[in-house]
């Protein structure tokens, strides 16, 4: 029972399937699309709103500046790194070895989805995507531990996945050369494995 004049409201449930993105969500995919079309300095609140179907005001509930919605952009990329690096692992960082870890972030690189707009925002120049690289060496950090310490076959693995999500970036489709023999290989070399 509730106290008299309370309100009480009825919380509706969707099935996984019917689930619509949030419209941060919606907003934050617009900004990068806009980015990726016409670059940075096009992305302002009015050419947001249009892109997204909100009005000004259904943008700036989310985000009162543009800066915010930078560092919200910034925000959202990271998290959701990290996210597919931990489904990737299956459990706690904690609980894993660093091989672990280092296999299940070339995982989740290698099978990831890139945003349109997530590369030209990074090489911006902007503050928050300074700082979002930093966020990513610390995060790169966290999960494969100092590079001196890595072999060299676990160095090369990390920079061929790192041109992986470059040439993806550039808009070029490698469906055909990411065959499993090649996938297998490089899970081979960040595991420690041999250059041969």
């Amino acid at each position: 029972m509730c106290p008299p004049g309370a309100r009480t409201r009825q919380i509706r449930t969707r099935s996984a399937d019917t689930v619509r993105p949030s419209n941060r969500e919606r907003i934050v995919a617009g900004a990068l699309e806009i980015i990726a079309r016409e670059g940075i300095d096009a992305l302002n609140f009015e050419a947001l709103a249009e892109e997204v179907g909100l009005t000004r005001g259904g943008i700036v509930y989310h985000f009162r500046t543009r800066d915010d919605l930078m560092a919200g952009i910034a925000s959202d990329l990271l998290m959701r790194w990290k996210n597919e690096a931990l489904a990737a692992l299956g459990r706690p960082v904690e609980e894993a070895t660093r091989t672990e870890r280092m296999i299940a972030l070339t995982t989740s690189v290698l099978d990831g989805a890139l945003l349109p707009g997530e590369f030209a925002f990074l090489i911006s120049g902007r503050p928050e995507a300074v700082g979002l690289n930093r966020a990513w060496d610390d995060f790169l950090h966290e999960w494969t531990g100092d590079p001196l310490t890595l072999t060299p076959a676990q160095r090369v693995g990390l920079l061929a996945i790192n041109g992986w999500w470059t040439e993806l970036a550039f808009g070029k489709n490698h469906d055909d050369a990411m065959d499993a023999e090649t996938r297998g290989f490089i899970i081979s070399l960040v595991s420690g494995g041999r250059l041969e």
